[in-house]
């Protein structure tokens, strides 16, 4: 504090040259202190986009080295399909794996159903209402030595009306009260796709999902 006052009582006791010699000395200094801060260098070039970004994943990961799409299972396409009401849900996407003769993944469902045979802690047991499909997921393959699909590989989780909550693996025929929507990934093997470029059509090429 004092040193701003003695300060300040040098600067209006000065003429106005040395007023102005003084001023420059202590922003000098000022400046020294906090030091100034570097210009802003922008850059004119132009940002490129990898070329990664514009193509499908299918060529992105076969243009890796020892990367091979084929060697992993084949290609994955989404399909949806509609199980109208009185219909085994199950049923409906065992006869769609056999007729495209490939594997696929259920993501999930939306509706509800009239009756489920889950197994539950190694119990098998029946439920016969209305209940609200939480999540249904799991996987169908198509057996080499089989004839069906089963549907051990499919975990549902349901809902009642009082909001109880509970699940397990379908065990039996999952009849559907409302139109259930089920998201799937159809996964092609390499097999069926060579078979397919040969000159046979596949029936899941003639087959329209809606």
């Amino acid at each position: 504090m004092e040193d701003r006052e003695s300060m300040y009582a040098a600067l209006f006791g000065m003429d106005e040259d040395q007023r102005e010699k003084e001023q420059k000395r202590l922003i000098a200094r000022k400046r020294k202190r906090k030091g100034i801060p570097r210009k802003l260098v922008l850059c004119n070039e132009k940002l490129s986009t990898s070329d990664s970004f514009h193509c499908s994943p299918a060529e992105y990961f076969s243009n890796e080295e020892g990367f091979d799409l084929n060697k992993i299972g084949g290609d994955f396409v989404p399909c949806s399909l509609i199980v109208c009401s009185g219909e085994d849900i199950i049923s409906k996407i065992t006869s769609f794996v056999e007729s495209c003769s490939c594997n696929c993944y259920i993501a999930s469902a939306a509706g509800c159903v009239a009756r489920a045979s889950i197994l539950e802690c190694g119990t098998a047991s029946t439920h016969e209402g209305s209940y609200e499909i939480v999540s249904l997921t799991g996987h169908i393959s198509m057996p080499l030595n089989l004839g069906r699909s089963n549907g051990y590989g499919i975990l549902i989780t349901l809902a009642s009306k009082n909001d109880s909550v509970f699940g397990g693996y379908v065990s039996g025929p999952l009849m559907a009260k409302t139109n259930v929507q089920i998201v799937l990934w159809r996964f092609t093997s390499p097999s069926a796709k060579e078979a397919s470029t040969s000159g046979a059509e596949s029936p899941a090429a003639k087959m329209e999902v809606s």
